[in-house]
């Protein structure tokens, strides 16, 4: 037993802007009549949200694990500021370096990964990181010294394959994204890929992340 989410994060969002941001895709679901405007406590986990509109059907895939249901979520979460989206349960699958492009795994085989098929201490080092820069990280949040909080971050992962340090909100991980601004599907089905690109548009054309998860 579980409860099932799909979220859908803005890579580009900085701090700053995330919640004018947020409003902007509420407004655009609204319109489009997936969400309602009001807010309910019954609409998230843990928290409040946006309970499904007249037309929340019209987001989801229609094959495979995607049929509808027939019956309305719950609703949907916005949520601001720094935040690790993903499946709820732990598990990357790779990361791929910013520099080289080289990919590192997390599983795998037993001859190649041990008896139990994982990278422990690979995963360690990308939740490690993950983690302190949604506690906040070090400095003003964002590298530069200037104070603005703007999202890019201090906190590095230094890659095995070509030796260099990125900060981590620049590594691409299959299956998670590290966020200002993410939205959070409760109890939805397997959504549309035009989701994702409505909420694109309606923050300008930033790159969007989209994954599922189950807690």
């Amino acid at each position: 037993m579980g409860t099932y989410y799909e979220w859908v994060a803005d890579l580009d969002a900085t701090e700053a802007e995330a919640r004018e941001l947020g409003q902007r895709v509420v407004d655009a679901l609204v319109a489009r009549g997936v969400l309602l405007p009001e807010v309910s406590w019954e609409a998230a986990l843990g928290g409040a949200g946006h309970p499904p509109g007249p037309a929340w059907a019209d987001t989801l895939a229609r094959s495979g694990a995607g049929t509808v249901s027939g019956e309305a979520p719950w609703g949907m979460a916005v949520g601001v500021g720094r935040e690790v989206y993903d499946g709820g349960q732990g598990d990357v699958d790779t990361v791929t370096c910013p520099r080289c492009s080289v990919r590192r795994s997390f599983f795998g085989p037993p001859e190649e990964f041990g008896p139990t098929c994982s990278d422990e201490e690979g995963l360690r080092w990308f939740h490690d990181a993950a983690a302190a820069w949604r506690d906040g990280g070090d400095g003003d949040g964002d590298g530069d010294g200037d104070g603005d909080g703007d999202g890019d971050e201090t906190v590095d992962l230094v890659c095995r394959e070509c030796g260099a340090a990125s900060p981590v909100t620049q590594w691409s991980a299959n299956d998670a994204a590290l966020a200002c601004l993410g939205f959070t599907f409760w109890s939805w089905d397997e959504l549309r890929p035009e989701v994702a690109d409505w909420i694109a548009e309606a923050t300008g054309g930033h790159r969007i992340a989209h994954g599922s998860g189950k807690v």
